[in-house]
């Protein structure tokens, strides 16, 4: 579900990828509405952010697609849990390199698209280069597109490639 925060108070907490538990009202109850938040604690937000240009391309990537890939408001306890454990793998690994395409390809398995791999084999073993890892973006991307509805390129995906370059 989408919210609304109003004003600056919320500013230094809500970071891409931070998780928070939060107070929100909707106007009428009117799931079509938009909420407003009125109350947010931080559970933990990703400290390797600030410091890795890296990690923040990943982070804003990923959530890009997660607000492409997650419309409808469900409770999905298994995701919320792999989302958590992503996020911290984030924050936690030396190594980032291939990490957005390891969100990419687990994330398929809880949207109901997941990828085949005997259909896809190479798609699974780590990329080691640039150029393998710039196709297996775009061919995964290509998948999402094909099988996820409306999605559409991230725009943050150029600055992603730029920056594992």
């Amino acid at each position: 579900m989408q919210y609304a925060v109003y004003g600056n108070k919320y500013k230094g907490v809500l970071r891409p990828l931070s998780l928070i538990e939060f107070t929100a009202s909707r106007r009428n109850n009117a799931p079509a509405q938009m909420g407003t938040i009125s109350s947010v604690a931080l559970l933990y937000t990703p400290q390797r952010l600030s410091t890795s240009v890296q990690r923040q391309c990943i982070a804003m990537f990923a959530a890009e697609i997660l607000m492409t890939t997650l419309r409808h408001p469900m409770s999905d306890q298994p995701l919320f849990d792999w989302l958590c454990y992503m996020i911290r793998r984030l924050d936690q690994e030396e190594n980032v390199h291939n990490l957005h395409l390891d969100f990419l390809l687990n994330l398929a398995t809880y949207l109901g698209i997941g990828i085949d791999d005997i259909e896809h084999p190479n798609w699974f073993i780590a990329p080691t280069n640039r150029q393998e890892r710039q196709l297996r973006l775009h061919e995964v991307c290509a998948y999402y597109e094909e099988h996820v509805e409306d999605f559409r390129q991230p725009k943050s995906l150029d600055v992603l490639m730029e920056v594992f370059d």
